[in-house]
């Protein structure tokens, strides 16, 4: 199982299997072990076997393998060559217990070791009959057998061995490092896309919003209209109220008139004749302030109607923009899904 730190892959969890898959690893150290007649086994960091021994050869399987000390040693051997190997980052050529030339190349990724391909049971000169039964003594096995299959392994040229075990190595960890690759970028595109549809979820929030804020603007800038239609009626009110108010100060200024021609007969009437005058000089005065106050609303409703109507274009726009924006985004979560379901 795959374990992520703040998005990130942790490598010290990390195991092999997580980015090379076995079967592909065992194929490729079955056909590397038949072509390069040796024996080959992956590991990880633990020394816990990950494939099935791939050509093991008689000596080690049927022999070194059936005693406990002797697959104790084998175990410590191996153990010991991964650490030099992992140490070096480089392939490690060495001889076992048993005599035989062995090679480990450490699996690394980011410079984390993630397991060692163990390889070997070969020899690069004839096995040493002496030693041979020396080691056949040591783990009580019967040395003319344990001869007899020394004699059955395959030699060498130690060139040849480098060789294989470089192979071995550039190719096993140009494995590991695409698997890496691609479970990073499988990892990103997963997160890319989960952070593209909060995007397009909030740009949706937000187009919405634009929407409904320039469907507000397009009404108030109706209703701004409105007013400035109510401002010209109000207009031609007051000129029909000036009208009278014209036809009611001649009508005190002819009942003025009468009533000086009457002498004191007119006098009340004369009272009333000033009356109506005040009346109408008063009301013109107030129709006067509102007809000033009135231009000066519709002039002010004119310079609203204008920042209205901009602002009414540049929500319009706005809304375009997000919704374009909104597309883009959808675009780019299919893209990021596509990318997913590539790995």
């Amino acid at each position: 199982m795959v374990e992520f730190v703040n998005g990130m892959v942790n490598l010290d969890k990390l195991e092999v299997t997580d980015i090379i898959e076995v079967n592909i690893l065992q194929d490729f150290l079955d056909n590397f072990a038949l072509g390069m007649n040796c024996a080959a086994v992956s590991v990880d960091r633990e020394g816990r076997e990950i494939t099935s021994p791939s050509y093991y050869r008689e000596f080690c399987s049927n022999y070194i393998h059936m005693s406990n000390i002797g697959d104790a040693r084998c175990a410590s051997c191996h153990n010991e060559m991964g650490i030099k190997a992992v140490r070096t980052g480089r392939p490690h050529i060495g001889k076992c217990h048993a005599d035989l030339i062995d090679f480990a190349c450490p699996i690394v990724v980011r410079g984390r070791h993630l397991g060692t391909v163990l390889g070997g049971q070969i020899l690069d000169s004839p096995p040493k009959e002496k030693e041979i039964r020396k080691v056949s003594k040591e783990l009580n096995l019967n040395g003319d057998e344990l001869w007899t299959a020394a004699d059955k392994i395959d030699i060498v040229p130690m060139k040849n061995i480098q060789a294989a075990a470089e192979v071995l190595h550039i190719v096993v960890n140009a494995l590991a490092e695409n698997g890496f690759n691609r479970l990073e970028t499988e990892v990103l595109s997963k997160e890319l896309a989960n952070n593209f549809n909060q995007i397009s979820k909030t740009i949706e929030t937000l187009t919405s919003s634009a929407q409904d804020m320039s469907a507000s603007q397009n009404e108030l800038s109706h209703k701004i209209t409105e007013v400035s239609s109510v401002t010209k009626e109000i207009s031609e009110i007051l000129k029909s109220i000036a009208k009278i108010i014209s036809q009611t100060k001649l009508l005190g200024l002819n009942a003025s008139i009468e009533a000086a021609r009457l002498g004191n007969d007119g006098r009340t009437f004369a009272v009333v004749a000033k009356e109506i005058h005040s009346l109408a000089q008063s009301s013109n005065d107030t129709v006067v302030k509102i007809d000033i106050l009135n231009d000066q609303i519709r002039e002010k409703i004119g310079y609203t109607i204008q920042d209205s109507n901009i602002a009414l274009k540049t929500s319009q726009q706005q809304t375009v923009d997000m919704e374009n924006l909104q597309k883009m985004v959808q675009d780019s979560v299919v893209v990021a899904k596509n990318l997913e379901e590539m790995f």
